[in-house]
């Protein structure tokens, strides 16, 4: 079997006897806490956990220790164009020597892509959405499932690599809205696929709503894996506790190539299994991390 990337950036506070992620790469937003929209499952509280970088001082500082890191995740809330303006500090991010990933935001057309390109934007991320319901109901955005693929297609125009992630239990229309999402992924040929899982998060609209079940994020990363040919991720962004180690579990034995903030049990597992490379990097690196393996 390929080897296993196990990825602990600085989005949150974790340590094992393998990896911790104090020297991880930091995740930092553009907009402070703005952001135009109020999706049900976040509302503005994702950019809480992120360090305010709206501040042009203060974003240039960090951007500095960023390149000691090796890389940086650059966020931020949405304009009502959708996209992330990322590119106002261009002149800041085009002299760094950080690798650059970043959360793009709805991109309407070339010349928006553009300006990612030219702020030095090497890798793009973006939730994939299945169905033009859950986008107006649940994101509150009037945007289509045609103007996401479009981003992805907008982007890759530009050579800048794409990284979908697809959030399991977001869907209005349930697991099959969420599964539709990988498959309408095949249109675009992402460099990788990161499958994530809706957490309930407290002071929201969705604080109440139960996660997708263990079985739902399995079969999409079986989804994912049987569908493409490029690296697929358990990303960050998902419910824990026990019962969802048979998750990475799954992960580990259907030759999913990595998966970020790992319980040290599944560690354990796959040190018998694959060969393990530990990680500090935002897991959407995968992408250069794979193309560096394989061209060994």
């Amino acid at each position: 079997m390929k080897p296993v990337y196990f990825y602990a950036p600085a989005l949150k506070r974790y340590e094992t006897s393998y990896l911790n992620s104090k020297e991880g790469w930091r995740s930092i937003s553009v907009t402070g806490r703005y952001c135009a929209f109020n999706c049900k499952h976040c509302e503005k509280r994702i950019l809480e956990g992120m360090i305010d970088g709206s501040n042009r001082e203060k974003f240039e500082k960090e951007i500095k220790e960023a390149e000691k890191l090796g890389g940086v995740i650059i966020s931020g809330g949405s304009t009502v164009r959708g996209d992330v303006p990322i590119w106002k500090y261009t002149d800041i991010l085009r002299s760094s020597k950080a690798t650059i990933i970043a959360h793009t935001g709805v991109v309407k057309n070339d010349e928006i892509a553009k300006k990612f390109k030219d702020s030095g934007v090497k890798i793009a991320l973006l939730d994939m959405v299945g169905d033009d319901e859950t986008i107006k109901e649940v994101l509150n955005q009037p945007f289509s499932v045609e103007d996401y693929l479009n981003s992805f297609k907008h982007l890759k125009k530009q050579g800048i690599k794409i990284v979908p992630h697809v959030i399991m239990g977001l869907s209005i229309k349930g697991k099959e809205g969420d599964l539709r999402a990988i498959e309408l992924l095949k249109e675009v040929n992402p460099d990788a696929v990161i499958i994530v899982g809706l957490m309930p998060l407290i002071g929201t609209s969705f604080s109440k709503i139960n996660p997708p079940s263990p079985s739902h994020i399995i079969d999409a990363l079986k989804l994912a894996r049987n569908s493409f040919d490029v690296p697929i991720m358990l990303g960050c962004a998902r419910p824990r506790g026990n019962k969802y180690l048979d998750v990475e579990k799954f992960a580990i034995d259907y030759d999913i190539d990595g998966i970020a903030f790992p319980e040290e049990e599944t560690i354990d597992y796959a040190r018998e299994r694959r060969e393990i490379i530990l990680s500090n990097a935002c897991c959407g690196n995968i992408v250069y991390d794979f193309l560096s393996r394989v061209s060994i």
